[in-house]
């Protein structure tokens, strides 16, 4: 994280202090902890799908040494999944729990190619990752280990490169080395690099190495028990636990389902503890992966009941939230900021944006976020939101509306998915009250089609 994203003070500080492109850790001092005020969500309902205990934050890997967790953490976009799970890796990241490994596959200088990724892609980061890690914490992996895990990835390659050269293109060289963790880094990059650099060449190395792999998925899991021991041994931690963020922004929703769906049953085969975010375009992929996985689902912050009626405390904590980013001293009042949190539809990115745009929007000798510039803020991403509205969708919008006027859930269908997909429409709780976006609720076309 930049040295400089720290609190406005000035006015002109402000457009740097709302950032939504960098995630915010645990450790920083915009951190705010929205936990009281999730509703049906409690961390501990984390804790306990990973079998810690949440009073105590261990984990018991003799109890559990067949028993590993995958878990999706299923959100919306912009409800906070990143530094929520930062929260929890903080917490677990110790002697009596896991080695966690955080793998996000949105960070555009680890390579990966965001338009062309598979599930295989995933698996050679995740190994990268992993030994990154253990070089930086000086933990030795026994040779042998790391011998046959190397001798295999050459043997892969060696496939890869007869297929390439028969086809006239360049093969990926391989160099001679004693097997290191080092060495199986350089391996790992010119792999990820092929992967990332040529569309030809990465399906070659994906074919052969699923072609392989029960073999690959052996030699996985005999490399994470092996270093497992090792950390036990090192009292460093019980076991290794993978975080794989950032899917959501994998750049298509066919390659987002296809590493989920498709590839479901080489996921199931990897033996390591798992938390994957799962992109709300897949919720409707929740029967079938509670077949083999735990979904948790972890929704926005409610800051209006279906009456209609303030959640006063989720106001409040967003106000802190706010005012740990901008001094108080650069709005004009209070309400100005509230308004905003209102609008946000208890999305912290949201609120992010708004204030941003109210920035924009301010006059140029301006150094407050006034009433008036929110207000023009409000009105731009309004038409921007409801720009690509349907009749139909409008219909959908109209029968949410009264389903909530008379305090009824909303039961789901194909078309509420896409409405959620777009932002248009917000979930809460458990899923059973959805709402449509209070920025599309303040546009005309809404106001004149629904009320």
């Amino acid at each position: 994280m930049i040295d400089t994203y720290k609190k406005a003070h000035t006015f002109e500080e402000i457009d740097n202090a709302v950032r939504l492109d960098i995630p915010i850790n645990f450790e920083h001092e915009f951190f705010t902890d929205f936990s009281d005020v999730r509703g049906d969500f409690e961390d501990k309902m984390i804790y306990r799908s990973l079998n810690v205990n949440p009073r105590t934050l261990k984990y018991n890997f003799r109890q559990n040494s067949y028993n590993k967790t995958l878990l999706f953490l299923a959100g919306m976009r912009g409800s906070g999944k990143t530094s929520e799970l930062s929260k929890i890796t903080s917490k677990l990241n110790h002697a009596e729990a896991f080695f966690c490994v955080t793998c996000d596959l949105d960070k555009v200088d680890d390579g990966l190619d965001k338009n062309d990724m598979e599930y295989m892609d995933i698996l050679i980061f995740q190994l990268e990752k992993l030994v990154l890690k253990l070089r930086k914490n000086n933990i030795i992996v026994p040779s042998s280990i790391l011998e046959s895990m190397y001798k295999w990835y050459e043997e892969r390659i060696k496939e890869v490169n007869k297929s390439i050269i028969r086809e006239g293109g360049l093969e990926i060289e391989v160099e001679a080395k004693t097997p290191s963790l080092l060495s199986f880094l350089g391996l790992s990059a010119k792999l990820k690099s092929n992967l990332a650099g040529n569309k030809e060449n990465a399906e070659k190395i994906r074919s052969i190495f699923k072609q392989n792999f029960t073999i690959f998925s052996q030699k996985f899991n005999e490399f994470i028990e092996t270093v497992n021991l090792v950390l036990r041994k090192r009292n460093v931690a019980k076991e290794v636990l993978f975080i794989i963020d950032g899917l959501e922004k994998v750049a298509t929703t066919e390659i987002r389902k296809k590493i989920i769906d498709e590839e479901s049953n080489r996921i199931r085969q990897i033996k390591v503890s798992t938390i994957f975010t799962l992109p709300i375009e897949l919720f409707a992929l929740e029967p079938k992966l509670r077949q083999f996985s735990t979904i948790v689902p972890f929704p926005f912050v409610k800051i209006v009941e279906r009456s209609g009626q303030k959640v006063e405390k989720a106001i409040e904590k967003f106000y802190e939230f706010v005012l740990k980013r901008v001094d108080k001293s650069l709005f004009d009042e209070k309400e100005t900021v509230i308004n905003a949190i209102c609008h946000s539809g208890g999305s912290p990115r949201e609120l992010l944006r708004i204030i941003e745009y109210a920035y924009l929007f301010s006059d140029s000798e301006a150094t407050q976020i006034t009433k008036s510039a929110l207000a023009k803020a409000i009105k731009k991403l309004a038409a921007e939101y409801s720009r690509y509205i349907s009749q139909s969708e409008l219909d959908q919008l109209k029968l949410l509306k009264e389903n909530n006027e008379k305090g009824k859930p909303t039961p789901f269908d194909n078309e509420w998915q896409s409405l959620l997909e777009k932002m248009t429409i917000l979930e809460y709780n458990d899923g059973t009250y959805k709402r449509v976006h209070p920025l599309v609720e303040a546009s005309q076309i809404y106001k004149d089609y629904v009320g």
